[in-house]
């Protein structure tokens, strides 16, 4: 199939020849003919499956064909988690509408609101924002957003994740009316099944990342390695493949100082990218590293979310990430649009058992590579967690809530030790309530005697009576 085929106009077409694009992705091929036709549609694709063009292109093409030039206010809204991810599809965005009249805009966190008000006066087709920032200016009422008749959750797991749910409620209700909605996510957890139920309508459903085929052209290998040799095997690794770009994740900002100011060290040109750093300079170290003006770039998790470099081969998971959902999202920063590419873990024993769950939900199995002169206790790091996997594996097959019936274990006979006052207490205690408790012999004395005595009673009354 081709893009003329989905039945886009001479604009986009024209456009899309201007960028190289000549097939469609899946996900393109998927969903463009499906957003043409008004439809609501819930996409779970890797991210480098194209979903930005998919969702972009029939957008503007909707948009313009009912151009109003006296129209000002925004149509479209797209909702990212972070800023540089909504810069990313603004730029797309402004590529793929070059041949029409569109206007398209950024609003997010992190710099002065008077520069967006203003932005925020002039005219708007489609609006990319972070869900917070956004919030911001709807209490503020600096935007006007009743006229969106479509909207794109983008990344919305790492929203979810982030905690905007409240600032996603506040947006919906700004609505004038229920927009066409297109729902993308990475993975299919049970808040984006459950976000899903509430604001999609008769939906079109796609899981192109169905079974983890996205990552089939990923080479997935693990160094298994001493905490301490890993900044030393990250500069050996990198030098070896010198003519390449590596991306290097770790999972706090501490860390990535730490990682790239021993690589600047060892000689390699590098950037870091962390929340600690201000917008500006974390978009300037993104552009170096687009231009190859550094080879390596440190980030943490949620900064280099939806970051698109394009033939990036090379990934390092310095630090195994505490998530499923994070190694997806790390490992798909590389092998995009179909390229091949390269996913490093380098995992100490501490580590294991996340790589192990990690491989177990996602039905891969990580080649094992080994360095001369680096790691030189795999075998023990590889066996030591077995058991804590069984373990886990057992609590997946138990009841509702993964958790197994406790037994009821019998109490312990309190037996008296020497010396003990609490335990000679507790003796007499409980003789004296023995004794008050009758026999079988005293029960049946008592009841002879009260027989006795009832005879007694009787004839008494009866000597009495006459």
């Amino acid at each position: 199939m081709n893009f003329k085929e989905l039945n886009l106009s001479r604009e986009v077409l024209a456009a899309l020849a201007v960028c190289d694009y000549k097939k469609p992705t899946p996900i393109q091929e998927a969903i463009i003919s499906q957003i043409l036709k008004n439809k609501d549609v819930q996409a779970i694709a890797p991210t480098g499956s194209g979903k930005t063009a998919a969702f972009s292109l029939p957008i503007i093409d909707k948009l313009n064909k009912n151009l109003a030039d006296d129209f000002k206010l925004p149509r479209a809204l797209i909702l990212v988690p972070t800023r540089e991810l909504a810069v990313q599809i603004d730029a797309s965005i402004k590529k793929y509408a070059i041949h029409t009249d569109l206007k398209s805009a950024t609003i997010f966190g992190g710099t002065k609101m008077e520069p967006q008000v203003n932005k925020l006066k002039k005219t708007i087709d489609i609006l990319v924002a972070t869900p917070g920032r956004l919030a911001e200016h709807i209490k503020e009422k600096n935007v006007n957003l009743a006229h969106i008749n479509t909207l794109v959750l983008d990344e919305a797991d790492t929203m979810l994740e982030m905690g905007f749910s409240e600032e996603m409620g506040v947006i919906f209700d700004s609505f004038e009316t229920k927009p066409q909605t297109m729902l993308f996510s990475a993975t299919l957890g049970e808040s984006i099944k459950k976000l899903g139920e509430k604001i999609l309508e008769s939906a079109y459903c796609v899981n192109i990342d169905k079974t983890q085929k996205g990552t089939h052209k990923i080479v997935q290998s693990v160094y298994y390695i001493n905490r301490d040799e890993k900044n030393a095997l990250t500069s050996y690794l990198i030098g070896k493949q010198y003519q390449h770009q590596f991306i290097v994740f770790t999972r706090t900002k501490q860390t990535a100082e730490e990682v790239f100011n021993y690589l600047v060290e060892s000689g390699l040109k590098c950037d870091s990218l962390h929340g600690d750093k201000t917008h500006g300079k974390r978009q300037v170290a993104i552009q170096r590293f687009r231009d190859k003006e550094v080879q390596v770039l440190v980030a943490t998790d949620i900064t280099a979310r939806g970051i698109d470099i394009k033939g990036l081969e090379y990934i390092i998971n310095y630090d195994i990430p505490n998530s499923v959902e994070d190694y997806i999202h790390r490992i798909g920063r590389t092998g995009r649009a179909g390229m091949d590419g390269n996913a490093i873990s380098l995992v100490s024993s501490s580590e294991v058992y996340s790589q192990k769950v990690i491989e177990r939900k996602l039905h891969i199995k990580m080649k094992v590579v080994k360095e001369k002169g680096f790691g030189n206790d795999v075998e023990d790091t590889i066996k030591a967690p077995k058991i804590l996997i069984r373990k886990e594996a057992k609590r997946d097959v138990t009841g509702a809530f993964g958790q197994q019936k406790k037994k009821v274990k019998p109490k312990k006979k309190t037996t008296k030790r020497d010396g003990d006052p609490k335990a000679e207490k507790f003796e007499k205690k409980t003789s004296k309530t023995v004794a008050k408790t009758p026999t079988k012999e005293k029960k049946a004395k008592k009841l002879i005697d009260s027989k006795t005595y009832a005879k007694k009673t009787k004839s008494y009354k009866d000597i009495r009576g006459r």
